[in-house]
């Protein structure tokens, strides 16, 4: 019996430490593996990937591009003329502000939205807002793509005598020596550099703004940060400019000053102050709301002395967004509407003069941030913009007929030329929008007039209704108003609807189908009979920006589930080409025989409804971001947030 025991007693011992072995094995294997996941870990965030790839221009035949290039970011001088980064691709000008060149994505450029401009090693180095840098030597294109760390937004760029700085606002600060990227100038231990908005370098002292962390200093390989605590009026730092052996810092809540020691000294509060520029010994600002202001010299007894000094312009309006450029013996400011000429008078007022003439490339677009696109009767092109009302252009030669904004024509989300009611109707941030064949406003709609639930219209789309009778189905962002003979009725989720945020809807079938922020519901006269979701149904997801019926059958564009169809039975057909594709609000189009659909980052995707297949056309389009698409007989008109491409359908065939 006692041997038993000791047995037992033994057994339970050599148990215990082999579970204590496993045990001890299984924590150290862990927490070897854990500290292997934090090396690779460090290691591939401490890992520049930049691929190098040369750049063709694509097959333009039956394509042509309509830009806006009045709204310019940065202009230099390379090899004796002058280039200007747009809005709508590259300018080169002569000395006398002629428009002789451009190059834009119908000559290989990646993006026509170009932010920054730097001269390093006789070359041209360009920045875009969606595709890295670009590379231009004269007469070829070389993009560099940072992959890892990954970013595509370049801000800012400068050019030193051994290396180019790239600041990247979805990233951080690469360097170029004109053969490798590095990150010199972040060292690991260093407090991470992101969000670069300006740079500025004095000898071997390097500035860096940034959107959100404050100002670093970069002297003698050691990185310091001056975060808003040490005395910015803002953490977004807009413009850095050197002044009387001083450095000045702008930001979006006033100016100061960079003292020896590192103290910053309040010069202004000066709110939206976007550039700073030294001409002719003075220090001048640009400001994000227009015109351009001096910033005096500090006075010996103190900073109380220091304060800004309003220049007046002769011009009809302010110039909004102005970002100023010294160029050899010229002050140029760059605005929205182009690129002017400061001359000083005798007085100290400057006087505003168009630089880069008009004639040559601008004068299509008033905006190249297309949203939305309609014919009206005439086969005029009706082009509603982001944030600049409306153009009316001519389809043919993209010439511009007419421009209309006011405070409620400006965020145009869509347009409608199928109502009785008007020839035009705009669908708009401040509620829907009635116009004449010339253009002219003549009745405005929202919710303080007790027709239409919202006022936030994203969609217009006429009904059948009876003889002589208007009826409009209305989607907004307080749900759906049914509007008839100026009869108002609205539905919201307390009716049934999946959300109160709606984006578009399609009658088919004496049904109407409505798309919302929580899914598709289908509606029989004012009554919800059927909703969709990812919950109850095969619906790839509950964010739907645009519905079509084609033949019969209900084509649905959600934002990250790509493209489905809804047949008249309720099942629902997957197209796995489009799945994780983002597709943009009532950005649909049909002829009947292909769908056009417009993705947010994708270019536009062509479907043959009779051979159920699927392309991607990103060939030449003025951006890959497509939000609109109409159609007339033999051409596709494509919206982007670039411009706008007209492409001959033979091209799809």
């Amino acid at each position: 019996m006692k041997r038993n025991i000791r047995q037992s007693v033994v057994y339970l011992a050599a148990g215990f430490v082999a579970v204590l072995v496993v045990v001890g094995g299984w924590l150290w294997w862990s927490a070897w593996r854990a500290a292997r996941e934090v090396r690779l870990t460090a290691a591939a965030s401490g890992r520049l990937e930049v691929r190098s790839t040369p750049l063709s221009a694509p097959d333009m035949d039956g394509v042509t591009c309509w830009l806006d290039t009045s709204e310019a970011q940065a202009v230099v001088d390379f090899r004796g003329q002058l280039y200007a980064a747009t809005c709508g691709g590259l300018l080169i000008l002569n000395d006398d502000g002629g428009v002789v060149g451009r190059l834009t994505t119908a000559d290989g450029l990646p993006d026509n939205d170009l932010t920054a401009l730097a001269v390093f090693r006789d070359r041209l180095f360009i920045g875009t807002r969606t595709a890295g840098l670009v590379e231009y030597d004269g007469a070829r294109l070389l993009r560099h793509e940072f992959r890892q760390p990954a970013a595509v937004h370049v801000n800012c760029l400068l050019a030193t005598p051994d290396f180019l700085l790239i600041g990247l606002l979805d990233g951080g600060l690469y360097d170029f020596d004109g053969s490798q990227f590095a990150q010199r100038f972040q060292p690991l231990r260093a407090t991470p550099i992101a969000g670069v908005t300006a740079l500025h370098a004095v000898g071997t002292r390097l500035f860096i703004g940034t959107l959100a962390h404050g100002l670093f200093i970069w002297r003698e390989g050691e990185l310091t940060h001056l975060p808003p605590a040490r005395g910015l009026p803002s953490p977004h730092v807009t413009a850095l400019a050197w002044h009387d052996n001083c450095l000045y810092v702008a930001t979006d809540a006033g100016i100061v000053r960079l003292a020896a020691d590192d103290r910053l000294d309040l010069v202004s509060r000066q709110p939206n102050v976007r550039s700073l520029a030294v001409y002719a010994g003075k220090l001048y600002a640009g400001l994000v709301v227009g015109g351009m202001v001096e910033v005096r010299p500090m006075s010996q007894t103190g900073l109380r002395a220091a304060r800004l000094s309003p220049i007046q312009a002769n011009t009809e309006m302010a110039r909004r967004n102005v970002t100023l450029a010294a160029i050899g013996e010229r002050l140029l400011a760059l605005t929205q509407t182009g690129v002017y000429t400061l001359r000083a008078k005798s007085d100290g007022r400057f006087d505003w003069q168009r630089f880069d003439r008009s004639g040559t490339f601008s004068g299509r677009l008033t905006s190249g941030h297309v949203t939305t696109l309609a014919f009206d009767p005439s086969e005029r092109l009706w082009v509603g913009t982001f944030e600049r009302g409306l153009d009316i252009i001519d389809p043919e030669t993209g010439d511009l007929l007419r421009h209309v904004q006011d405070e409620t024509v400006r965020e145009i989300n869509h347009l409608c030329a199928t109502s009785r009611l008007s020839p035009m109707l705009a669908a708009t941030s401040n509620g829907l929008v009635v116009f004449d064949a010339a253009g002219n406003v003549t009745r405005r709609y929202d919710a303080k007039s007790a027709v239409l639930v919202g006022d936030a219209v994203s969609q217009v789309r006429p009904l059948e209704a009876g003889s002589g009778q208007i009826a409009l189905a209305v989607a907004t962002a307080k749900g759906l108003t049914i509007w008839q003979d100026g009869i108002g009725r609205s539905l919201t989720a307390f009716h049934g609807l999946p959300s109160n945020y709606l984006y578009c809807c399609e009658p088919r079938d004496g049904k109407l189908y409505v798309g919302t922020l929580g899914g598709l519901a289908e509606l029989d006269g004012l009554r919800v009979i059927r909703t969709w979701r990812t919950d109850n149904s095969a619906l790839p997801a509950n964010w739907i920006n645009a519905l079509l019926d084609v033949n019969g059958t209900l084509y649905v564009g959600t934002y990250g589930g790509g493209v489905c169809a809804v047949r008249p039975s309720g099942d629902i057909v997957h197209f796995p080409e489009t799945h994780g594709i983002e597709v943009n609000l009532n950005a649909m189009a049909t002829d009947g025989e292909r769908l056009y659909v417009g993705t947010l980052d994708r270019g536009l995707l062509v479907y043959d409804v009779h051979r159920n297949k699927w392309r991607v056309w990103r060939d030449g389009l003025p951006s890959a971001n497509v939000t609109a698409v109409a159609l007339r007989a033999g051409a596709v008109f494509v919206g982007t947030a670039g411009g706008i491409a007209r492409i001959e359908k033979r091209r799809f065939e």
